[in-house]
């Protein structure tokens, strides 16, 4: 009967203080998930670096006529032909022109006094180039702008994940405290009643002013303790409002429950991790790429072979003059072929570097692979004690929480002193604080767990 009522009170005063928070919008995970990925700073800036790669990921940018690098821009080598539309130039305009004349011989009947000539002139012309062969580097420069737009995805994911590695961290940081909270307010109702119980029992003269101070101390104490948790609450809302791109003052409130959701298992997570992490397969999209820019250096060594045609269209005319019309037009088509064959060794030793850097981030490969499994390994063993330390620690709470009925009872029916029942109450708030602490811990394994499996986002 006791064990019951005990279970009662407790359930009584969990209702008590959840209450208080219902006037809060209730944040849960998946409003989490959904308001960093749509708001978040990093993750808008890591999208539209993959809008920059689409656009550049098209044939109208392939080829980069016989320059050393493998660049995308400029030059006139590419799977499109490049036309260009003229009319007119700085020395001869397109219009219509007026010229002056003054002219004075030795003979004054030759004399020319200010006389006027006009003249109308265009000249437009149509150029078509098409190089359809520049030693295969217009296809390594398409693999590579591909491999690009591949390598922003995962960037984009890369972003996401770290960025919702910081979001869920900091909430389930706000689900332990208000979980501590919730307990140091259930001791704050015990600690109310064991005052009015102290008063009582001076009043009755049967007890001690010595325990009615106590009470009063330690009621003040816990009130101060939930102050303190709720400092620290306030600051990891502020903190996550930034991560949400929300204001900071904006309120919200969070479960009261860690659920674990996943369970520790290495052989799969370990083929995961190979398949699916993030960092690994930015190493392997970086390689190919730095190949693919090596058959683009490689692609400069050999000529280019292309075709050109051009259409012109030339009329001219004065209203003096011997000759009042100049009209001439026609078109010419034919091969052209260029080759560099000596450049001062640029395209060698671009080759040789290119080759040094395709070795350097195959290293890089092996180094964050190596990272990135035994950041797996770490928080598989983390992930399996944690559980077992959270096992321990709840059931740690119960025991206290009955230990702590027994105690308020003896101290009632005066079979014991304050000190005893205060020691009891201080290992009951120890249990809950180590409990909400073990169940954040287990929880951060968790995300971790998943992050390096690259199961984070899925």
């Amino acid at each position: 009967m006791r064990m019951k009522n005990m279970y009662k009170f407790i359930t009584l005063s969990i209702l008590l203080i959840t209450s208080s928070v219902k006037g809060q919008d209730l944040l849960t995970l998946e409003d989490v998930i959904k308001t960093t990925i749509e708001n978040n700073f990093d993750i808008k800036i890591a999208k539209n670096n993959i809008q920059v790669a689409k656009n550049n990921n098209n044939i109208g940018l392939v080829g980069g006529g016989q320059s050393t690098g493998g660049t995308v821009s400029g030059g006139t080598t590419g799977m499109l032909p490049q036309v260009s539309i003229g009319a007119g130039s700085p020395q001869s305009p397109l219009g219509i022109g007026q010229t002056t004349s003054t002219l004075k011989y030795s003979n004054p009947t030759l004399n020319v006094d200010k006389q006027t000539l006009n003249s109308i002139s265009y000249s437009p012309s149509l150029v078509v180039t098409w190089y359809f062969f520049d030693g295969l580097k217009m296809f390594a420069t398409k693999k590579k702008l591909n491999r690009a737009e591949d390598l922003s995805n995962l960037q984009y994911r890369l972003t996401i994940e770290n960025t919702l590695l910081t979001a869920l961290t900091t909430y389930y940081q706000m689900i332990s405290i208000e979980q501590f909270i919730k307990a140091l307010n259930a001791s704050l109702l015990l600690a109310e009643d064991q005052k009015k119980l102290a008063e009582q029992k001076l009043k009755a003269g049967v007890g001690s002013n010595v325990d009615v101070l106590q009470t009063q101390i330690d009621y003040n104490t816990i009130q101060a303790q939930i102050m303190q948790q709720q400092n620290l609450l306030n600051e990891q809302r502020v903190n996550l409002n930034v991560v949400l791109k929300q204001s900071p003052d904006a309120e919200f409130s969070v479960p009261d429950t860690i659920n674990i959701q996943t369970k520790p298992e290495y052989e799969s997570a370990l083929d995961n991790t190979d398949k699916n992490n993030s960092t690994i397969l930015i190493g392997k999209k970086t390689v190919e790429i730095d190949e693919l820019a090596l058959k683009e250096f490689k692609a400069n060594r050999m000529p280019k072979i292309g075709i050109t045609g051009n259409y012109s269209y030339q009329w001219a005319s004065q209203d003096i003059g011997l000759q009042r019309l100049n009209q001439n037009f026609g078109w010419n088509a034919g091969f052209i072929f260029s080759w560099t064959v000596l450049n001062n060794l640029t395209t060698q030793t671009a080759m040789r570097n290119q080759t040094i850097q395709v070795a350097s981030d195959n290293e890089r490969l092996k180094a964050s692979t190596l990272q990135e499994k035994s950041n797996l390994y770490k928080a598989y063993l983390g992930f399996q004690n944690n559980l077992k330390i959270m096992e321990i620690e709840r059931q740690s709470v119960q025991l206290a929480n009955q230990n702590l009925f027994i105690a308020a009872q003896r101290f009632k029916q005066g079979l014991s002193n304050y000190i005893e029942y205060r020691t009891v109450k201080q290992t009951s708030e120890d249990a809950q604080y180590q409990f909400s602490q073990a169940a954040y811990n287990t929880k951060l394994s968790e995300l971790n767990f998943l992050k390096a499996q690259g199961l984070l986002v899925h």
